[in-house]
């Protein structure tokens, strides 16, 4: 009642059991390919492991040098960070971006990478900062058009004249002209 007759001879050789010399030659080249498969994952699963590593610290490069960026910006302030209206990390971001790309591009592919993702995180506190500006603008240039919408226009007093004597009236001593009652006659 064997399923496989190589799988059964490779477990009855393990056993200690007999087997023909057939069995024993199936045995052994399935045995071969089981160690040679494993052998073949475990060695897949360290480069995966290596390289997942690797990722796991760019990221940190990156968001540990975007953080420091950042708290730079919120403890000197913005005006410390610039020279003349340049922000520094404007260039220091493009420098190390374009430096890392260069290593990597030279067959420096490990330091290039960590350059690169230092770069990345300083160019992404200066973007953040801009896309953060560009968003108040926005809002404040949107309040300012729905302000003047919203404003009440008060025209100047009318020069009105009742029988004979002159008077100023503004617009709520007068009715609106589509509610006025009937015009009187004159006696």
């Amino acid at each position: 009642m064997a399923t496989k007759t190589g799988t059964t001879a490779l477990s009855t050789a393990m056993k200690g059991g007999k087997v023909t010399e057939r069995q024993a030659q199936s045995a052994l080249g399935q045995a071969v390919s089981k160690i040679a498969n494993l052998t073949k994952k475990a060695e897949t699963s360290k480069e995966a492991m290596l390289e997942t590593g690797t990722l796991v610290l760019h990221t940190a490069e990156t968001q540990g040098s975007l953080f420091l960026a950042s708290m730079a910006e919120g403890y000197l302030g913005e005006d410390k960070l610039k020279m003349g209206s340049v922000d520094v990390r404007a260039p220091v971001g493009l420098l190390a971006q374009g430096y890392g790309l260069y290593q990597t591009m030279s067959g420096q592919k490990g330091a290039g990478a960590h350059v690169l993702a230092l770069g990345n995180g300083v160019m992404g506190s200066w973007l953040a900062t801009v896309a953060r500006n560009a968003g108040r603008t926005l809002a404040e240039k949107k309040a300012g058009v729905a302000q003047p919408q919203a404003a009440v226009v008060t025209p100047p007093p009318l020069a009105v004249t009742m029988q004979g004597y002159p008077l100023l009236a503004g617009p709520s001593l007068l009715p609106e002209p589509g509610l006025a009652g009937p015009v009187r006659g004159s006696c």
